[in-house]
């Protein structure tokens, strides 16, 4: 079932001179809001989670939780310049360069143009506002979503960075679908202050075609549980042996 999910992780929750990211300014993260999202993966129509995140902001750091189908958390930590992978049932991490991110995705990039592989990959996908729904569409995949906007564009913002380094980070470890299509559809949503309500991705297999789901709640606090999540993560970081990425577990 793990497995499964993998694509929609890649793309969910969440690059060469002709496509980039957009840069954000180091200097400003320490100042970013504290906040939470929940977010819930389907399988097409069904009702039952395939696995659920709980994703802490807090003051420009950004702890991705998994709560269910899968032991992974995330800390991106644009400020220390480093990502860091936790797994907590082997108890191990792996520590990653924000560098070696965007050294992997500028790779792929030139690797797409130079293969007549940019329309597949997404490098040049355009954003379609239909009212409050927007989608992208790339080579087998299709992303679509209703959108809900907060009380501060800050918190957009700050979910747009989430997904710019969750999918370079999928890029490093080579899972989930090419990320520059959803990257742009984060893009135009962070520019009109919005995030996510309910984003589904389609990929067209040929024979059939591969449905899933997300949904979003956003409370624009941390709890006091959320502070003490934060706090058990440090803990983590403290007492988790370092492994390489290569031998740290694989989502593949």
């Amino acid at each position: 079932m793990k497995n499964r999910t993998l694509p929609i992780l890649a793309g969910l929750l969440f690059l060469s001179s002709a496509w980039t990211a957009p840069a954000f300014a180091q200097s400003a993260l320490p100042q970013g809001p504290s906040f939470r999202l929940e977010t819930e993966i389907y399988d097409a129509d069904g009702n039952t989670p395939l696995a659920r995140h709980k994703i802490l902001f807090d003051s420009g750091v950004i702890y991705d939780l998994e709560e269910m189908g899968g032991t992974i958390q995330t800390i991106f930590d644009p400020t220390r310049e480093r990502v860091v992978l936790l797994d907590t049932k082997a108890q191990l991490q792996a520590e990653l360069s924000t560098q070696q991110l965007i050294d992997a995705t500028v790779q792929l990039s030139a690797a797409a143009r130079q293969n007549s592989k940019a329309a597949a990959f997404g490098l040049d996908a355009e954003v379609v506002q239909t009212g409050d729904q927007y989608a992208v569409k790339f080579g087998s995949c299709k992303y679509e979503t209703t959108t809900q906007e907060l009380s501060r564009p800050e918190f957009a913002h700050a979910y747009h960075e989430l997904t710019v380094w969750a999918a370079r980070l999928n890029v490093l470890r080579r899972v989930g679908v090419p990320p520059f299509g959803r990257m742009a559809l984060g893009e135009k949503l962070s520019a009109a202050g919005l995030v996510p309500l309910e984003l589904t991705l389609s990929i067209d297999e040929g024979s059939k075609v591969q449905r899933y789901r997300a949904h979003h709640l956003v409370i624009e606090t941390l709890s006091e549980l959320d502070r003490r999540a934060i706090q058990k993560v440090g803990d983590n970081l403290a007492n988790f042996r370092k492994v390489s990425l290569e031998e740290f577990p694989s989502e593949s």
